[in-house]
């Protein structure tokens, strides 16, 4: 039997130039393309701002250009942090070929991160504009949606955690007291005894240090008027998740429904969707300069003066509002009915008793009812099922309760289900897919302004990824070529003063 030896390793044949290593179709030659078609693009005073990254050692700073890419190519592939990158520079034939050989270092890498909010943003924006250009996105049509990511901070300080730590901080006193006590009442002053008392005293005052700092936090707390607060990232909010109750940043998305890209992508600290739904709209218009002719979203959104001031102004909401109420559906089933007369201005109950007007214009949280109410109510044989007031039932209408009612009526079309029904499809996968990307752990910087750095990241991952499912590379580099990068509209889009949309309101934990 022979055998054919392995030509010497000088006698290799490797390419002779490290472009071979990388592929025509391969996306590093989009990623390099495309930011320094961006960067080429920005008015002269802009483009010399980030022309070098900062050095401290005296040599000529890194492009911003190659750390763009870096960072771009680095979250496409799930890796975030800035010590990998650096790796990825010195061994991964991709990354070498995109940084041209140049190797920065991770404290490099993390400050120009950190410092080039806007330079990222203009990119991601930019992305999109290509996107919608080359006519993968249309922004016809939208789908919203919200997800809580987890803060990078650790456990939080909370006024109900640091009673609880209080009181029990307390308890342990006391009982360590008795127990010095106990040991001075001995006569016996063994050198045993007089350890265990030294290490009692010693116990307390530890117990005694503890209660000073939680009183001085809770303090603290009171006087900021929170229930909670993340010492290593004050700006989180304490949400309710899928695993209880963290510290986290609320992610509002927007999606294109014929293409699926991401059309928008901020970072909020509001709790919950419900005051969300007009400004993810207005983001798509601001970043991209369209306005959506429908949006999908969920109940969480189902915030009806946002949902009726975006009807108002011609776009179409298809948005699930609450179902009948528990208790309502179990008085139904038991065949107690109201129907409004509208010429007689009044209510007739299934059992053909009359609910009169009796006051106008009442404030329930900020919007005005009529109030009716029954006086025949004794001899109901329904009384008990019905109501439990002594003074009969009463029902409260909207006096702007007709476009409700409207819009209510339209949930129960097919047209609309089917329309909703296209949620499923759009507004989860870009979360899936950027939460995959995340990993374990899924934000490493803090602060929302920074928060916001790594998801403009991740979602220009998601869209690059999205991309390659429906085009390939020498195609897109052909667009790309021809493509003009749109100047920014009224200034809210330029590189320094790019509009940063802020929500701020003040809510509870419990909101």
């Amino acid at each position: 039997m022979s055998y054919i030896s392995a030509p010497p390793r000088n006698q290799l044949m490797l390419p002779y130039s490290i472009d071979e290593y990388v592929s025509e179709d391969n996306v590093v030659r989009f990623i390099d393309a495309f930011v320094d078609k961006v960067l080429e693009g920005l008015p002269e005073s802009e483009r010399k701002a980030f022309q070098r990254c900062k050095s401290v050692e005296g040599r000529p700073g890194y492009t911003a250009n190659c750390l763009c890419k870096l960072l771009i190519y680095g979250y496409l592939n799930s890796i975030s942090s800035s010590r990998k990158l650096e790796a990825e520079t010195k061994r991964n034939l991709e990354s070498i070929w995109l940084m041209n050989n140049l190797q920065p270092d991770y404290w490099t890498i993390s400050n120009f991160r950190k410092e080039n909010r806007k330079l990222i943003k203009e990119i991601t924006i930019k992305f999109r504009q290509f996107l919608m250009d080359s006519g993968y996105i249309t922004g016809k049509s939208i789908s919203t949606d919200g997800t809580k990511i987890k803060a990078y901070a650790s456990q939080g300080l909370s006024l109900k955690l640091i009673e609880k730590k209080l009181t029990h901080a307390e308890k342990e006193i006391e009982r360590y007291l008795s127990l010095l006590n106990d040991n001075d009442a001995l006569e016996n002053e063994q050198e045993e005894m007089l350890s265990t008392s030294n290490a009692l005293k010693s116990q307390i005052s530890d117990l005694q240090r503890k209660i000073k700092e939680l009183k001085s936090q809770k303090i603290m707390l009171e006087k900021l008027g929170l229930v909670s607060l993340a010492p290593s990232d004050p700006e989180a909010k304490l949400m309710k998740t899928n695993d209880g109750f963290r510290h986290a940043y609320n992610v509002q998305m927007t999606a294109d429904n014929d293409s699926h890209f991401i059309t928008s992508c901020e970072v909020t600290d509001y709790p919950n969707d419900f005051y969300a739904l007009e400004e993810n709209v207005d983001a798509v218009t601001e970043q991209l300069g369209i306005v959506p002719e429908a949006v999908v979203a969920d109940g969480g959104f189902s915030n009806e003066e946002q949902v009726k001031a975006l009807e108002e102004r011609g776009i179409e909401c298809i948005v699930a509002f609450p179902g009948e109420p528990e208790l309502q559906r179990i008085r139904r089933e038991n065949g107690i009915t109201f129907t409004y007369d509208q010429h007689a201005d009044c209510f007739k109950c299934s059992q053909g008793k009359t609910l009169l007007l009796v006051q106008k214009n009442c404030n329930k949280n900020n919007r005005f009812y009529n109030r009716y109410q029954c006086r025949e109510c004794d001899q109901c044989p329904k009384k008990q099922q019905c109501t439990t007031s002594k003074t009969g039932r009463y029902i409260y209408r909207r006096i702007d309760g007709e476009w409700l009612q409207n819009y209510r009526a339209k949930m129960k079309t097919r047209e609309f289900k089917d329309k909703y029904r296209i949620r499923n499809c759009v507004a989860e996968h870009p979360f899936a897919t950027m939460r995959y990307l995340m990993g374990q752990i899924p934000l490493l910087l803090r602060g929302k302004e920074k928060v916001q750095i790594e998801i403009d990241l991740y979602s220009t991952a998601y869209n690059l990824k999205r991309m390659l499912n429906v085009g390939v590379i020498p195609d897109l580099l052909e667009k790309l070529a021809q493509w003009l990068p749109n100047p920014a509209s009224g200034g809210e889009l330029s590189l320094f003063g790019l509009k940063i949309r802020s929500f701020s309101p003040v809510f509870s934990a419990a909101a």
